[in-house]
């Protein structure tokens, strides 16, 4: 990237390096939220600087996000400090202090003075001495500290590179490759060149996000005032730290959905953003907005100016705090933007409705969305196109029925799933040496009083250890052994059951299922127990059916048995009708 000219010393580039001659004092006031970056934002600073410091040219730079400051006075240990009270850019301006820290501190050629950075709230906070206990702002900036040393071990990179585009001076001679803000200084007078200068900066010429172009417009459009400013970043501030909560977050997004920085999904809701569009798409509808020119979504909103849109983007954070907060559209939502329903979809059906009507309106869109029957659904198989919705709705409507449980989105969508079969295809016999040595080793968990299992278990374990040294086995050998282990612990005579029936299929977690391949129930009975213990998320009718919770004979006919029976699959079948049923209308 080139240089951009700018005449106006409060709205200019300004390199990295001019912040470090000992006079610049960073004021951290009261309003903000304190350091909050997590392991990915400080990654993601990092490998960008980096990758810059690489291949960057003569005269090329690398542009952060705006600091937007103002002169500010104040006290400290009887002395008066003439620095820069900081509205926005804390988070950067932080990290980067951590990393120059770090650079300094393994290098000889690079011993500027840096810049400090003052909390009104926690004075105490030293970057030099980090105590991680003393406050939440150390504790971030102690663990960005670790994420930033554990970076420099695990990857190999060039360290003079980086102390070149960060320490040196620019130099008119050599036109040296900087990294640079956006400095903006509020005044009370008129930054005449501002928007203009702004525009020209971040016109695909700057590597800034979305979000970040969208907020600097809103803070030009404060009318300059520090009062207006501040709301604004404090209002910013508050819906960005809600969507870093990952339970209100994955609530409303899928795992597909992964933009530059959480608050683009209001951006995008707002601008009806197509989902194969290109990542500024809605930048430019709020620049189009900006510069008074008509776009379609903002007529559809009623919107008229810039400062409509800011009051719009909050009620569209309220609305959608409201749906997470509601118990009822909290599950029934939730489920639809699961299964690919968009925010807008369900917006443009329930909005106008009164509270008491958006829950009966959800459960219509699912209705609609879903469509089977009684009997559809008893006749669903394991390629059923609808088999997955059926069992997650399953999950989830158990959830919304009882007072004390949510489902769990965010661990939900963490995962990928799988459709289980319950009792073993013991005709898909395991090819790979590797997923038979797991299969054996399991086997060692089944509790069997059946006889001729003591001595079979032997052949198994020799099995076992041989596929382990040799890797290899005789002809037939495991073919033999599964067909005997199925034989014993789920006789013929108790597998009538159709094993690609919806009454043998659940929802489990791709590795929790791959893991111990076609294994016997009473294997993934264990398995299921062992991680519902050590708190890994199993979907709750998932652990109900390997509790055999929904099996309604007494214990000794089948709670303690270990296969899945045609009656377990008929009382599993049984409970998703009594709770799906209502809500699908049949």
């Amino acid at each position: 990237m080139r240089e951009n000219t700018n005449e106006n010393p409060n709205f200019r580039l300004k390199a990295v390096a001019d912040f470090l001659d000992g006079k610049h004092h960073f004021y951290i006031p009261s309003y903000q939220r304190g350091y909050r970056w997590d392991r990915k934002q400080v990654e993601d600073l990092l490998k960008d600087i980096t990758d810059f410091s690489k291949k960057a040219k003569d005269g090329e730079f690398y542009c952060l996000q705006p600091v937007v400051v103002k002169e500010k006075q104040w006290e400290l240990n009887g002395n008066t400090i003439n620095g820069w009270e900081v509205i926005d850019g804390q988070q950067r301006l932080t990290t980067l202090l951590l990393l120059l820290k770090y650079l300094q501190s393994k290098s000889c050629d690079c011993k500027k003075p840096l810049y400090d950075l003052y909390y009104e709230t926690r004075p105490e906070v030293d970057f030099d001495n980090l105590h991680p206990l003393n406050d939440i702002d150390s504790y971030y900036a102690q663990h960005a500290k670790e994420i930033i040393d554990e970076w420099f071990n695990e990857n190999t990179i060039k360290k003079s590179k980086l102390e070149e585009v960060l320490f040196d001076p620019y130099k008119p001679e050599d036109k040296e490759p900087q990294v640079k803000f956006i400095w903006y200084v509020v005044e009370n007078a008129d930054n005449l060149n501002s928007i203009k200068v702004f525009n020209n900066l971040n016109k695909g010429k700057i590597r800034l996000t979305n979000a970040e172009l969208i907020k600097a417009l809103f803070i030009l459009n404060a009318k300059n005032t520090i009062s207006n400013i501040n709301e604004v970043v404090l209002e910013w501030n508050v819906i960005e730290s809600s969507l870093h909560d990952d339970e209100f977050w994955l609530f409303l997004a899928n795992k597909d959905y992964n933009p530059a920085t959480r608050i683009d999904l209001i951006f995008d809701f707002l601008t009806n953003k197509p989902l194969k569009s290109d990542d500024d798409f809605s930048y430019r509808k709020f620049q189009a907005l900006y510069d008074g020119e008509t776009e379609e979504c903002w007529g559809n909103w009623g919107v008229k100016n810039f400062a409509e849109a800011w009051e719009k983007v909050k009620t569209v954070y309220q609305l959608f705090l409201y749906w997470f907060e509601d118990n009822k559209l909290y599950h029934y939502i939730g489920f639809l933007l699961s299964i690919g329903i968009s925010h807008k979809e369900i917006y443009n059906k329930i909005h106008v409705l009164p509270k008491n009507k958006m829950e009966e309106e959800v459960k219509a869109i699912i209705r609609e969305k879903i469509r089977i029957s009684k009997t559809e659904l008893d006749e669903l198989t394991y390629s059923s196109d609808k088999i997955s919705s059926i069992l997650l709705l399953f999950n989830i409507e158990t959830g919304a029925k009882s007072n004390s449980y949510r489902f769990p989105f965010d661990l939900y969508k963490k995962e990928n799933w799988d459709i289980e079969h319950i009792a073993s295809q013991t005709d898909n016999k395991l090819q790979k040496t590797g997923d038979k040595i797991v299969w054996l080793t399991y086997l060692k968990q089944v509790v069997c009083h059946e006889e001729g299992w003591t001595e079979l278990l032997a052949k198994a374990m020799q099995l076992l250890e041989k596929l382990n040294k040799e890797g290899k086995e005789a002809e037939g050998e495991f073919s033999r052994i599964y067909e005997e282990v199925f034989a014993i612990i789920e006789p013929e005579d108790e597998q009538s059951i159709n094993k690609d029936s919806i009454v043998n299929l659940a929802l489990l977690d791709a590795g929790t299922n791959r893991s111990y391949g076609n294994a016997p129930f009473q294997t993934k009975r264990q398995r299921i127990i062992e991680k519902d213990k050590s708190g890994g998320f199993i979907p709750p009718c998932t652990r109900n059916v390997f509790l055999k919770y929904y099996t309604t004979e007494s214990e000794n006919a089948s709670q303690w048995k270990n296969a899945w029976k045609e009656n377990d699959g008929n009382a599993y079948l049984e409970a998703i009708h009594a709770t799906i049923d209502d809500l699908l209308n049949n």
